[in-house]
């Protein structure tokens, strides 16, 4: 059961909520027992920049030992390109070996934290119409935008794991989508699953909504990009878009954002890993934490390590500037005699890049070849100059395997690897096996037809809800 009441905000979040643009990483936003009445614009703000710090908690994005960071590297340790090492002591194992049920901490965890966001968010939107006029309405209207494009983000993240199909009009089951705000359970009102297509259209409302009240009022400032705008809108489109296989939409999507944000050079690349520059950054997740994604970057304990074949991969010609030591470093000892190459993208309390301009590229790119096989080389060229590396001259098939290829490159311990595997109804086959391979783990394959791909829905959520349908093999 989704046990979340309202925030209470210390003194410090009141105080960022008066200056909201300016403080949201240091927020201290841990939920309490006691209900926080909505009964001034400043009690609003506060509750949105709770909203946003929710989205810390090491069962979204950010990390902890035993936490699912669901949306940060698990879909990395779900992958291959994390490799279970000699010092785990067993947190994500059910996950990296696939062998989870309904009753797992991190599934059900992942589902609750969720609900908790977006619980948040219909706060926001269900208090702010008493705020949009006089001298509060266009900073309300601003809030609205933010909570229905975050509301949309979240349920949009639960189809990826909860899902089975991502098509824009499939009838299979989804996800409830939840608008009206509970104080105590955010499923309180026991919904049904409904379509996959349902969902979409709610996630498209949401987000297009917002799209017209930036229109109309105004963008959010957002200095910092700690803030859902209408560039970071589109962002979100475009993934969902090239999900969902609406890929000219995506391609237009992801133009805009190419517009607005340039990619990194060379020199700026690293520095976006040390927090030192916003080259690129569409949106970010301000940390004050020490947060760690997949505990795979601690060079003291290291439950996950890269892959060797990635290790290959990131130092060869193909990897360019992205082996720089503040994102990849190699020949660190590790137990078992294992030198191990960890990633370093979110040592300490750097901030969790949720959207980058890169990734807008790897979306038009492979959306112009679904749509013309053999096309997007030009974007994925684009890419590679960026980050230091020669262009291709790949044809065919070769244009779609080199797109696949970038896209676990630069995005690794960003939260795709497993999704795209899926979406592209590939196999797993790890290299490194049991002890003969460095690893604690002795399960390294999974088929494209195995019931892996799609979690199931936690136990006591359907204990407690009954009209929740769980998926097909658990």
């Amino acid at each position: 059961m989704l046990q979340h009441s309202i925030i209470k905000f210390s003194t410090p979040v009141l105080a960022c909520a008066l200056l909201f643009s300016s403080c949201l990483k240091n927020l201290d936003t841990k939920p309490q027992t006691i209900h926080t009445d909505i009964n001034d614009f400043n009690d609003l703000t506060a509750v949105q920049a709770g909203a946003y710090g929710d989205l810390q908690n090491p069962k979204y994005y950010g990390g902890s030992g035993g936490a699912a960071m669901a949306w940060s590297s698990l879909p990395d340790i779900m992958g291959d390109d994390f490799i279970e090492a000699y010092e785990s002591l067993g947190d994500w194992e059910n996950a990296s070996r696939w062998v989870y049920a309904a009753d797992d901490p991190i599934i059900s965890g992942a589902f609750t934290q969720a609900y908790v966001v977006i619980s948040a968010a219909n706060n926001v939107i269900q208090n702010c119409k008493g705020y949009e006029s006089g001298s509060t309405i266009a900073s309300a209207f601003q809030l609205e935008a933010q909570a229905r494009a975050l509301r949309a983000h979240c349920h949009f993240d639960l189809l990826r794991y909860y899902a089975q199909s991502y098509t824009r009009n499939s009838d299979s089951l989804g996800v409830p989508y939840i608008t009206i705000f509970s104080p105590d359970d955010p499923l309180s009102a026991k919904p049904s699953r409904i379509s996959v297509k349902k969902c979409y259209d709610s996630i498209y409302n949401d987000l297009n909504s917002a799209l017209a009240i930036y229109r109309q009022y105004g963008d959010v400032s957002n200095p910092n990009r700690f803030f859902i705008d209408s560039t970071c809108i589109h962002a979100m489109l475009a993934r969902i878009g090239l999900y969902n296989g609406q890929y000219d939409q995506a391609a237009a999507d992801a133009t805009i954002v190419i517009g607005k944000i340039p990619l990194a050079n060379t020199t700026d690349y690293p520095q976006i890993w040390l927090d030192n520059t916003l080259s690129e950054i569409v949106w970010q997740v301000p940390n004050d934490q020490t947060m760690r994604p997949g505990v795979c970057n601690n060079g003291l304990h290291a439950a996950y390590r890269v892959a060797n074949n990635f290790r290959d991969l990131v130092y060869s010609p193909a990897g360019g500037i992205r082996n720089d030591t503040n994102v990849i470093r190699r020949d660190i000892p590790g137990t078992g005699n294992i030198s191990r190459t960890l990633l370093y993208k979110y040592i300490g309390t750097r901030n969790f890049k949720v959207y980058r301009t890169s990734e807008m590229f790897l979306i038009r790119a492979e959306c112009k070849y679904r749509l013309t096989p053999g096309a997007g080389l030009d974007d994925l060229n684009t890419l590679r100059a960026a980050r230091g590396v020669a262009a291709g001259s790949e044809t065919g098939s070769a244009v779609f395997d080199a797109i696949f290829t970038e896209r676990r490159l630069e995005l690794i311990g960003e939260g795709h690897r497993w999704f795209d595997i899926k979406r592209t109804t590939r196999a797993i086959d790890r290299d490194e096996c049991g002890s003969a391979g460095g690893s604690l783990s002795n399960v390294c394959s999974v088929g494209p037809d195995s019931r892996s791909w799609i979690w199931p829905i936690p136990f006591n959520e359907i204990k407690l809800n009954s009209n929740l349908a769980q998926n097909q093999g658990y």
